[in-house]
């Protein structure tokens, strides 16, 4: 049988048999949308979107920079090479700018209410290194975790097998009583195959439901 996701054996947040919840950060602390960032950043040029959205959010490169391999400047560079010099000045542009990002009050409702319980949260995020630097000083609420796994921080990203064991190992989290929130069906899919439990975070409203009183 394969492993269930928690949203699937509790209709509520069951507090007595978890001791540790893991966040994400795109997508459920911080809205990270490449299609809205494009229309916010480059507002001036939506027929230039859809190559855009390909030759930076979709490049390997991006993943790199994630995984701490390769620096901003560096990936911009990568970025640019053979791009025609139509799409540079926007790639730039967006490289530079796409870390302003909104916070995601369902999901910071989520991160209260753990502490609040009393539960130790943590956060595992694929983040290139620069770009986290810059959110966890802009927003406080990361003040509230018990502890940081950056991709970047240790060159590794979700969903290989080993951050999650690496994760479990740095914060003495027990597997079966750790909770995992992310946006992203493959990431969940590896933390459930790790033995921990798991939350998708894929329709809003999702969260609040869960974590309701």
């Amino acid at each position: 049988m394969i492993p269930l996701m928690i949203d699937d054996q509790y209709a509520r947040m069951p507090w007595d048999k978890i001791d540790a919840v893991v966040f994400d950060v795109g997508q459920v602390l911080l809205r990270f949308r490449p299609t809205e960032l494009l229309q916010r950043i480059v507002p001036d040029r939506p027929d230039l979107h859809s190559q855009l959205h390909s030759v930076v959010f979709l490049s390997p490169y991006w993943v790199m920079m994630d995984r701490g391999g390769a620096t901003q400047e560096e990936v911009l560079a990568a970025m640019s090479t053979g791009a025609s010099e139509e799409l540079l000045p926007y790639i730039r542009r967006i490289m530079t700018s796409w870390n302003e990002l909104e916070e995601i009050e369902e999901g910071l409702r989520a991160l209260r209410a753990c502490k609040a319980h009393g539960k130790k949260v943590y956060v595992l995020s694929n983040y290139s290194r620069e770009p986290f630097d810059h959110a966890y000083e802009t927003h406080d609420f990361f003040r509230l975790f018990d502890g940081l796994f950056v991709s970047s921080h240790h060159l590794l990203v979700k969903p290989d097998p080993v951050i999650y064991q690496k994760t479990q190992e740095m914060f003495q989290l027990d597997p079966a009583r750790t909770l995992f929130i992310d946006d992203n069906p493959a990431n969940i899919e590896a933390c459930l195959r790790a033995g921990w439990q798991g939350l998708c975070y894929n329709a809003q409203g999702k969260l609040d439901a869960f974590f309701a009183e």
